[in-house]
C-alpha cells in the first residue's frame, strides 16, 4: 500500500495494486458510498487563491468528536474511469483517487490496538487521529457508489466509538470538510497537502485547548511539478505544488534514518529536493525511524510523540509552536519500546496519526502494536 512506503520508494505502482486489492477483498466493505466531492475548480485554483482562504481561518471547535458532518457537493454528472494501469485508482474531473478498503472489523481492531497501548501506559495522554483520504472528499455519491470505494465518515466514527480505554479521538474530518474548495489534498499522490495538514493541527489544537499557529504570521514557500505516485494513472491530470510553511520562530530538528543508528541535524523542511516524483519528502525529509523537531524559542517543557505514517509527515511540524520538543515516531521503522522511549524523554503525550486505508491495513496496526 502507497500509504506504508511513501518517503522511502515514492513509486510503487505495482505493489500498491496487488495490496489495494487484497485489503478490499479481505476487509468487509462497511458502506460503499463516499460523501463528499471536491469542484475542480479548487484544484485548478492560483497559489494566491487556494493559500488566502487558509491564512486566517478560524472556526468553532467541534465539542464532540463522535458529530461528523458531510459536507454537500452538487453533482455535475460528470464521469470518472478506473485508471488502465492500476485498478485501485479512479480517475476524476483530472485527478486521481486511491479507491478505500474498510471494515467494522478492521476499524476495531485499530481502535483495540490504541486502546492496547493506553492500558500498557496509562500515566501518558493518548490522542488518536484518523485521516480521511482524498477518494472521502473528491468522489460524488453517485461515482462513488460504482467504485466500491468505503464511507470512510462511518469508518472513523466506528474507530472512535471502539476503544475499550481513555484514548482521545481528534476529529479533523469536520475541520477539512469545511475547506473543501481549497488545495488540501494532490491531484497526482496519495497524501495531503501541507494546507490540509494545518487543518487537520487546528483541529486538533481546539480539541485541547491550545491556540494554533496562525498561518498568516508564517512565511509560504512552493515547489512546483510534483509528480505523486499516481501520476503515470492517467495522462491528463491536473498539476501539483508542494506548499510548506516556515515559521516566525527559530527551530531545526534531529533525524535517525532507522533504529540505531546516529542522530544527525537537519531543518523541518528538507528544501533541497529536486526530483519531482519525491517532493513530498520536503515535509521532514520523507518517513524515517525518528525525526525529533526543536522550539528553539519556546522553553514551556512541553513534549509530545507523534507515531505515524507519512501523513504524519507534514502534520507534525505545526505542533513545534505549542510544544518544545515534537518527536516523530514512523512505526513501520523505528524497534523498541515506545512506551520506554516516552519515559526515558520525559514526554507525557503521545498523538497516533495515520489515514483511513492505513488504519485499515492489518500489517500497520501490526506495526503499532509491535512498538510497545
Amino acid at each position: 500500500m502507497r500509504h506504508s512506503d511513501n518517503g522511502k520508494l515514492p513509486k510503487r505502482a505495482a505493489l500498491s495494486a496487488v495490496l489495494c486489492l487484497l485489503l478490499m477483498v479481505t476487509l468487509i466493505c462497511s458502506g460503499c458510498k463516499a460523501v463528499i466531492d471536491k469542484q475542480n475548480a479548487a484544484t485548478e485554483a492560483p497559489a494566491e487563491e487556494v493559500t488566502e482562504a487558509a491564512i486566517e481561518a478560524t472556526e468553532a471547535p467541534s465539542a464532540d468528536p463522535l458529530n461528523f458532518v458531510k459536507p454537500t457537493i452538487p453533482d455535475d454528472g460528470t464521469d470518472g474511469y478506473t485508471s488502465g494501469t492500476d485498478s485501485g485508482v479512479f480517475i476524476y474531473k483530472n485527478m486521481a483517487f486511491e479507491l478505500c478498503g474498510a471494515s467494522d472489523s478492521a476499524a476495531e481492531d485499530y481502535a483495540s490496538a490504541i486502546s492496547a497501548f493506553k492500558k500498557s501506559a496509562p500515566e501518558f495522554t493518548v490522542y488518536n487521529m484518523v485521516v480521511p483520504t482524498h477518494t472521502e472528499f473528491g468522489l460524488p455519491d453517485r461515482v462513488a457508489a460504482d467504485t466500491y470505494t468505503a464511507s470512510q465518515l462511518q469508518n472513523i466514527k466506528k474507530v472512535y466509538s471502539s476503544y475499550t480505554e481513555d484514548v482521545k479521538p481528534i476529529n479533523c474530518y469536520n475541520k477539512l470538510g469545511e475547506h473543501i474548495n481549497d488545495y488540501i489534498y494532490f491531484n497526482t499522490d496519495h497524501h495531503w497537502t501541507g494546507l490540509g495538514a494545518y487543518y487537520a493541527y487546528q483541529a486538533f489544537c481546539e480539541q485541547t485547548n491550545q491556540t494554533p499557529l496562525q498561518l498568516s504570521d508564517c512565511t509560504e514557500n512552493k515547489k512546483e511539478g510534483f509528480h505523486g505516485t499516481f501520476y503515470d494513472t492517467a495522462s491528463d491530470l491536473n498539476p501539483d505544488t508542494v506548499y510548506y510553511w516556515t515559521f516566525p520562530y527559530k527551530t531545526h530538528a534531529m533525524r535517525q534514518e532507522e533504529s540505531g543508528m546516529d542522530l544527525y541535524e537537519m531543518e523541518l523542511y528538507y528544501e533541497y529536493i529536486e526530483d519531482s516524483g519525491s517532493l513530498y519528502s520536503t515535509f521532514i525529509c520523507g518517513d524515517s525511524s525518528l525525526f525529533i523537531e526543536y522550539n528553539d524559542d519556546n522553553k514551556n517543557g512541553k513534549k509530545i510523540a507523534v507515531v505515524k505514517e507519512s501523513y504524519g509527515n507534514a502534520f507534525s511540524p505545526y505542533l513545534t509552536y505549542n510544544y518544545e520538543e515534537v518527536h516523530v515516531i514512523d512505526s513501520r521503522y523505528f524497534s523498541g519500546s515506545l512506551k520506554d522511549y516516552m519515559t526515558e524523554n520525559g514526554i507525557t503525550e503521545v498523538i497516533f496519526v495515520n489515514n483511513t486505508m492505513s488504519s485499515n491495513n492489518p500489517f500497520m496496526v501490526d506495526g503499532i502494536r509491535a512498538i510497545y
